[in-house]
C-alpha cells in the first residue's frame, strides 16, 4: 500500500510548468470546466506516472488493478467494500478507514468507520464506477481516475421521475473536479439478510449462550422480568431508557445522560429525557423525547421489543437492518447495519 501511496506525491512545481509551458492566457479564458479538467488530468498523468492513460470503455483511466479470485459480481450482488478517493493535490475527500482518519487528525469516536456495502444495481454508486468494478471479483483491487464527466447515474426511465424528486438528475455530472479512487473489495455476496443473520448468530453466541431468534432475524433477552400485573395496555403511554449500538459495540444513540457521558456522545445542549411512546395494537409509535414531536413510528425491531415489555423490564434485542434503517446510513451507522438495542419500559 505504501508505494501506492506514493502515486498520489505530487511534484506541484513540475505539474505548474507542465501547465504553463502548454496553455496561453487566452485558452483559459474560453476553456469550459471538462476541457480544463481533461488538461490537468494530463498533466498530472505525465508528471506522476510518465505518460497519459487512455480511458479504458467506461470513461475511466485505470492507474492500477488486481482482478480477484474469489466470487464474481453479478448483476445485483452486495459488495463489502474499502475506498478512498482524494484529488490531485493529495487532498483525502472520502475514505471508510479509522486509521487514515487518524493520520488526518480527523478522527473522532463518535464518527464510525468501516468499509461500506452496496447493492449493485440499485444506483449506489457512479454508473461507470459500478459498470467497471463488476469486472472485478472478491479479493480485488482498482486504483483509478474518474473525470467529472463520468460522475453520472444513469437511472433506467421508471427510476428517474422517482429521484427527479430528490432533486438528483442523471444527466448532471455530480462532481466538478477529477477524481482518484481506491477501492478494496473486501467480500461479494448475494443475499444481504443472510449475511446480517450470520453475523447477529455469532453476536448471539458470544454475548447470550446462543439464544434462539424469536422470528427470523429478530432476537430478544430480558435483563429483568415483571409479573403480568405489570402488563402495557393499548393506547398506554409509555417512558422508555434506550441505548442503541452496533454489534461490534460502537454507541450510535441513546437518551441516558450518563451513557451518552461514557460513550462521547453527550451534548452539553440537549435535554436527555425518557422517550415517550404510546402503544397501539399495531405497534409502536413515537410520541416526544421532550425536544421534538415525532409523527413517524419508531423502527420495527425496536418497537417488536417494547411490544414484549412490561412496565419495569429491561432488555436486549438485536435485529437485522430491514428491522432498523435497511440501506440508509449515516456518519453513526452504515448501510445494512444490524442493530442492538437495550431497552428498559420506566415502571410508573
Amino acid at each position: 500500500m505504501k508505494n501506492r501511496m506514493k502515486l498520489f506525491r505530487i511534484n506541484i512545481l513540475a505539474l505548474a510548468a507542465v501547465l504553463l509551458s502548454t496553455l496561453s492566457c487566452a485558452r483559459y479564458e474560453t476553456e469550459d470546466n471538462i476541457s480544463a479538467q481533461k488538461r490537468i488530468r494530463d498533466a498530472w498523468m505525465r508528471v506522476n506516472l510518465g505518460k497519459e492513460l487512455e480511458a479504458n470503455e467506461n470513461g475511466l483511466y485505470v492507474i492500477d488493478q488486481k482482478v480477484g479470485s474469489g466470487r464474481e459480481i453479478g448483476d445485483s450482488s452486495y459488495c463489502l467494500i474499502e475506498y478512498t478517493a482524494r484529488d490531485f493535490e493529495g487532498n483525502y475527500t472520502t475514505y471508510t478507514s479509522a486509521e487514515i482518519a487518524k493520520i488526518l487528525g480527523k478522527y473522532r469516536d463518535t464518527l464510525y468507520y468501516s468499509p461500506q456495502i452496496v447493492h449493485f444495481g440499485h444506483f449506489e454508486m457512479y454508473t461507470p464506477v459500478e459498470n467497471y468494478l463488476r469486472s472485478l471479483r472478491e479479493g480485488g483491487y482498482a486504483h483509478f481516475i474518474l473525470p467529472p464527466e463520468q460522475s453520472v447515474y444513469n437511472y433506467p426511465k421508471e427510476w428517474k421521475s422517482y429521484y427527479a424528486a430528490y432533486g438528483k438528475d442523471s444527466d448532471t455530472p455530480s462532481l466538478s473536479e477529477n477524481c482518484i479512487y481506491e477501492v478494496n473489495v473486501v467480500k461479494v455476496f448475494d443475499d444481504v439478510r443472510e449475511y446480517e443473520i450470520e453475523q447477529l448468530e455469532d453476536y448471539a453466541a458470544k454475548n447470550f449462550n446462543g439464544v434462539d431468534s424469536i422470528s427470523r432475524g429478530f432476537y430478544m433477552v430480558k435483563l429483568k422480568e415483571m409479573p403480568a400485573e405489570d402488563s402495557i395496555t393499548d393506547n398506554k403511554s409509555v417512558k422508555v431508557k434506550y441505548i442503541g449500538k452496533l454489534l461490534d459495540g460502537f454507541c450510535f444513540d441513546t437518551n441516558i445522560q450518563d451513557t451518552a457521558k461514557v460513550y462521547g456522545r453527550y451534548k452539553a445542549n440537549k435535554k436527555y429525557s425518557d422517550l415517550s411512546v404510546t402503544y397501539h395494537p399495531n405497534g409502536y409509535t413515537l410520541g416526544t423525547d421532550g425536544e421534538k414531536t415525532y409523527s413517524n413510528e419508531v423502527i420495527q425491531g425496536f418497537a417488536m421489543a417494547v411490544g414484549r415489555m412490561r412496565y419495569g423490564e429491561k432488555a436486549i434485542a438485536f435485529f437485522c437492518s430491514d428491522l432498523a434503517y435497511g440501506s440508509k446510513s449515516s456518519k453513526v451507522y452504515p448501510a445494512y447495519s444490524p442493530m442492538c438495542f437495550y431497552i428498559e419500559v420506566v415502571k410508573e
